[in-house]
């Protein structure tokens, strides 16, 4: 098993039910060796219907275009997108697209 760390913003980790009120949050999970973005953003969207809401839609299987990934520090599109090959110490670093005017 490899372990990934998660970088989320407050208003994201409530989605994963996560208590923090402010700031960055780190959480780590793990997943198989091997396995892609996509398999970690389809388990975490199936286990909080919030953060799928919000970040990967599990019906249509892409993402929602509300937050952007970034994958140990570059944009996850510029990598191999959601098919990216996770290993152990890979981070993926979530950031919300900002609205309005």
């Amino acid at each position: 098993m490899s372990k990934v760390r998660l970088e989320v913003l407050s208003w994201l980790a409530e989605t994963l039910d996560i208590e923090e009120k402010s700031g960055t949050v780190s959480l780590e999970q793990e997943i198989e060796e091997g396995k892609a973005v996509w398999d970690l953003l389809n388990r975490l969207a199936t286990r909080y219907q919030r953060f799928g809401q919000i970040v990967f839609d599990t019906n249509a299987q892409k993402l929602t275009g509300r937050a952007v990934i970034f994958f140990n520090g570059r944009t996850l599109e510029l990598v191999n997108g959601l098919e990216t090959k996770l290993s152990d110490g890979d981070t993926l670093t979530f950031v919300p697209i900002i609205e309005g005017g």
